[in-house]
């Protein structure tokens, strides 16, 4: 059975449904959702692999048992970065901001910087008392380099790091992130790097990005780093990206990622060879800002409700929402990984399905509804009234209680139609309708129309002295109405009403409708515009 959609209704329903995912989407109240999208879709990439030569040299927990406890000598690092002279860039991911207890170790360190001249430094925010200030390499270290680089990561609410910035620094964004820098450096360019900033002023991000995480083979090769130094030669390292960094437990910074296995982290140095690969192949991925998302979710809901709800069959609405709302985190899984865009989704995703389930809900009802009330009149139709008649007569006769069953019909109708039309006979069933809803509008009494001039009234606990007093007084009431009929002789419409009421201990529907049916006949066969009551089962022939 197809129901007709309530147009005004439903454009309603679908805008409050846009403002509320336009409210969600853009407070970011749920926004572990889409966290959670973008970690299984990161998990489900297995695209990587050391396509472009990525190499991290690790200060693993190796290097600490053969070299010694940290600090290491400044004559490692220098060492290293001469055996790394044919690399295409060196990330050196190392905080060497404090001067050495021996300066000419200072001297040597940047000495073999600017042998290798392409050596990228990191600056990051350090908080020093109240005051937040730039912690970068030695001045003699960081005037060798090729470029400096911020290793700052924003951790989401859940914890995660998923994002980083672009540009990053004191008082303004005057540094590009580590990786970036490396890869500058890497394609034969130098950053220009800026003098310290003044301490105390706020840290400044920009350009957002999603580091473009992915399961399967990572996209670098990790290398040990006493074996960098005295097991491998320069050649392992030629035409390669390398960064520096420690991985050891306790040593350097360590974040959860979307990738992480069994919560223990990753280092700052992995992270950044994930975005620097990232940059490097051309798989930077962009976050759609908070506010377009919000507004782009929010039409994506009005859209898709106002033509679901409009064209799509009541027993297909909750499955043609689902595909609709599992259509949203598809798109935005192809809108990832085909154009390196973050468009999230789930909220909208979330909000569609429940929109899709209380219209689902709300048809069901509806269709109940139409199938339980008669069209005409709006009263109960003859399938509600069995229903309702079957159990009250079960619980009257579970408690021994009286139940009245009044039928009604219209006094000579037919000539009522022949006179006036079928348009004004209809007109005077609704006024009928009107008029019992009046006069029985107590709970435990129902109201049916049985079918064309004909209406039932069930009335629990009335004893037949109750009942029939009800009967007469609906008979005046309506008579009152002073509904004009030329073909009876009452000259207004009238009606004759059959009543059967007693504690219905052996009785079953069909018998106790056929004794108030065969009262009916009996007001009628006297004359009609009258109540009769029906006789006992036991003297009635």
């Amino acid at each position: 059975m197809h129901v007709p959609p309530l147009p005004r209704a439903g454009r309603l329903a679908s805008l409050l449904l846009a403002l509320l995912g336009l409210l969600l989407i853009s407070s970011q109240l749920l926004g572990r959702l889409d966290f959670w999208l973008y970690d299984g879709l990161t998990r489900s990439r297995f695209d990587h692999g050391d396509q472009i030569g990525i190499t991290v040299i690790a200060i693993d927990e190796k290097s600490l048992a053969e070299l010694g406890r940290w600090p290491w000598p400044r004559a490692y690092h220098a060492q290293l970065l001469d055996k790394l002279h044919h690399a295409r860039a060196v990330g050196l991911n190392i905080a060497i901001a404090e001067p050495s207890t021996q300066p000419e170790a200072d001297q040597h360190l940047a000495q073999a910087i600017r042998r290798n001249g392409r050596v990228v430094g990191p600056v990051f925010p350090e908080l020093q008392g109240r005051r937040l200030v730039e912690t970068r390499p030695l001045p003699q270290l960081a005037r060798n380099m090729a470029a400096l680089g911020h290793t700052d990561f924003e951790q989401d609410d859940d914890g995660i790091i998923r994002r980083v910035y672009l540009q990053a620094g004191l008082g303004a964004p005057r540094y590009p992130s580590f990786a970036g820098a490396v890869a500058s450096v890497a394609d034969g360019c130098r950053r220009v790097i800026p003098p310290p900033a003044a301490p105390g002023q706020p840290w400044v991000r920009a350009e957002a990005a999603m580091v473009p995480f992915a399961g399967g083979e990572r996209p670098y090769q990790l290398v040990s780093y006493s074996d960098a130094l005295n097991h491998l030669s320069s050649d392992s390292f030629a035409g390669r990206v390398v960064l520096i960094g420690a991985t050891a437990t306790g040593l350097g910074d360590n974040h959860p990622t979307p990738i992480s296995a069994n919560n223990r982290g990753m280092s700052g140095v992995e992270i950044n060879a994930f975005l620097l690969h990232g940059l490097m192949e051309g798989l930077r991925v962009t976050p759609l800002e908070p506010l377009w998302r919000a507004l782009l979710g929010a039409l994506l809901l009005l859209l898709a409700d106002w033509r679901l709800s409009r064209q799509t069959a009541p027993y297909r609405l909750l499955g043609s929402y689902a595909a609709a709302a599992l259509a949203i985190p598809c798109a935005s899984a192809l809108a990832l990984y085909l154009g390196h865009v973050w468009l999230g989704g789930s909220v909208a995703a979330l909000l569609l399905m429940m929109a899709g389930a209380l219209r689902f809900a709300a048809g069901q009802t509806r269709l109940h509804a139409l199938a339980m009330t008669d069209g005409l009149t709006g009263l109960a139709n003859r399938r509600s009234f069995d229903d309702t008649f079957a159990s009250s007569l079960a619980a009257h006769q579970r408690r021994r209680r009286p139940l009245a069953l009044m039928i009604i019909d219209l006094d000579n109708f037919k000539g009522y139609n022949d006179r006036y039309g079928h348009y004004a006979g209809d007109d005077v069933l609704r006024r009928t309708a009107d008029a019992l809803r009046h006069c029985f509008d107590r709970k435990g009494e129902m109201v049916a129309r049985l079918g064309g001039e004909e209406f039932g009234v069930l009335l629990e606990n009335c004893t037949p002295e109750m009942a029939m007093a009800a009967a007469e007084r609906f008979c005046r009431y309506l008579a009152g109405l002073e509904l004009p009929h030329v073909a009876s002789p009452y000259g207004k419409v009238s009606c004759s009403v059959g009543v059967a009421a007693r504690p219905p201990l052996a009785d079953t529907p069909r018998s106790l409708f056929e004794d108030a049916d065969h009262a009916l006949y009996l007001a009628k066969d006297q004359g009609r515009n009258r109540v009769c009551a029906a006789r006992a089962r036991e003297r009635r022939t």
